[in-house]
């Protein structure tokens, strides 16, 4: 009840500011990831798994601090390619991208 409450004082408040929620939506600002460089990855040791593929870990950023996240198995994709998580300097800050799966087309 409680959440329907702030929900619908939420819809007030767009309503009185003349936003819809879309526009509200777009005016969300996304702050950018650290200004220090992550810590080099740590080393992992894991062994071959029939069927799957290792994803190796990697430095979080979570509450203004890295953090490591352990790497992990993942199954195989026949007809794609694993390209791994990175982080990325932009301009004066550094931004994650998550790894994904490319298809080999």
């Amino acid at each position: 009840m409680k959440s329907l409450k702030i929900g619908l004082v939420g819809l007030m408040l767009l309503g009185f500011t003349g936003m819809t929620a879309s526009a509200a939506h777009a005016a969300v600002v996304v702050i950018h990831g650290p200004r220090e460089a992550p810590p080099e990855p740590r080393e992992e040791h894991y062994g071959p798994r029939h069927g799957y593929i290792w994803v190796g870990g990697h430095h979080e950023y979570r509450h203004r601090h890295y953090r490591w996240s352990r790497g992990r198995y993942e199954h195989e994709r026949p007809g794609y390619e694993y390209a791994p998580g990175r982080w990325d300097r932009h301009e004066d800050h550094y931004d994650w991208h998550d790894g994904e799966w490319h298809s080999h087309r």
